[in-house]
């Protein structure tokens, strides 16, 4: 009696242990995302979108830009991060950007700066705050030629 319990201890053991398997929750990721949309749009708040939503599709479901949107420095088909925040800028007035606060792509909205300085930026200031905007120059690749094409359009 006591072989078969174990031959059947066995059997069941053998028979369930590889139809489960773990799974590791950390890697599958919710299917929308929370973004915040301000600015020049019709209806400025949070909106939950779908988990590849682009800013084109952020600016349709915070219904659509006001007639002093300028889209001119956006880029349509960027990805927004979770818990990001799109701002539509206006013609009438120059948005500054914050180079102390400013997300990787307000950045890199800024002419001349693209995506890998934008990204030096942001590294640069989590050593260290700007305490000035001539600090700026300090990141590798802006020298005075760009910070003269830029420092209208940023601020501390």
């Amino acid at each position: 009696m006591k072989k078969t319990g174990i031959f059947f201890s066995i059997l069941f053991f053998l028979f369930y242990y590889e139809r489960y398997e773990v799974i590791d929750v950390r890697n599958y990721q919710s299917a929308v995302k929370s973004v915040e949309v301000k600015g020049e749009v019709q209806h400025p708040g949070v909106y939950q979108l779908e988990r590849h939503a682009n800013v084109e599709k952020a600016i349709k479901a915070s219904g659509g830009l006001t007639k002093q949107a300028d889209i001119s420095g956006l880029n349509l088909t960027m990805g927004i991060e979770h818990h990001g925040v799109l701002v539509v800028p206006s013609k009438h007035r120059i948005t500054k950007i914050s180079i102390n606060a400013a997300t990787l792509e307000e950045l890199d909205t800024l002419p001349g700066i693209g995506p890998s300085i934008a990204q030096r930026i942001v590294e640069y200031r989590k050593q260290m705050p700007f305490q000035t905007l001539e600090d700026l120059k300090q990141v590798k690749g802006i020298g005075d030629k760009l910070f003269d094409k830029i420092k209208e359009h940023i601020c501390l």
